[in-house]
């Protein structure tokens, strides 16, 4: 029998076991989102007491989405906030987004269901609560980059977001040319996802900053 959760330390320990469980098992199932009787096994919980927590596996996910994201945004902060020159915090914020995006594979492979299936199928005051919290994380992180930048409001969300973008859009289309069938000829097959990030990051932001006193270095 489950042990009831009651103090608020507890029930946050728990949604942190059920998430963690959620991750682990799409991060080695072949795409789909598992089902919450599979994440309530792997978690040691009955189904209903996953439920307590979240609607619906769905509502799973997109916490996932939104707390690897956060671990981005985290990345970005603590380098625009370092003591270091403007020149070595953009090469430090190039070479640790790409190494977090090289270790935390299932975000992206998660993040490409995000609007197709993940926000689809949430309830309207989870997709608002959802969209929210990326937002204002996302806001956050910008007004920091634009201060170590000395960059205008609004430009810091700009280039991340341009960033994400970037990102998101490599990684589909070389994971799409990856899954061809045996034979049959890709123009990305063998590409390697990191090192291609990593330069068209660096061509980005060079031309993105090229009127800035801020240099890009690969």
């Amino acid at each position: 029998m489950t042990k009831r959760a009651y103090g608020k330390e507890d029930k946050q320990v728990r949604r942190g076991d059920i998430l963690a469980s959620a991750r682990r098992l799409f991060a080695s199932g072949s795409g789909e989102l598992p089902a919450v009787a599979d994440i309530a096994v792997a978690a040691g919980l009955a189904k209903g007491t996953v439920y307590l927590y979240f609607a619906t596996k769905e509502a799973i996910f997109a916490a996932l989405i939104v707390e690897g994201w956060k671990g981005v945004l985290d990345e970005v902060d603590a380098v625009f906030r370092s003591d270091c020159s403007r020149p070595e915090k953009l090469a430090s914020f190039l070479k640790r987004t790409v190494a977090y995006m090289a270790t935390n594979r299932e975000l992206l492979r998660l993040d490409a269901l995000g609007h197709g299936v993940v926000e689809r199928n949430l309830e309207p005051q989870t997709l608002r609560s959802f969209k929210s919290a990326l937002t204002q994380r996302l806001l956050e992180s910008g007004a920091v980059m634009e201060a170590a930048m000395e960059l205008p409001p609004g430009r810091g969300v700009q280039l991340l977001m341009r960033t994400y973008a970037l990102t998101r859009g490599l990684w589909q289309s070389l994971s799409a040319e990856q899954e061809r069938p045996s034979g049959i000829p890709g123009v990305f097959q063998h590409m390697n996802f990191s090192q291609e990030l990593t330069e068209a990051l660096v061509e980005y932001w060079r031309g993105a900053l090229a009127d800035s006193p801020s240099s890009v270095s690969q």
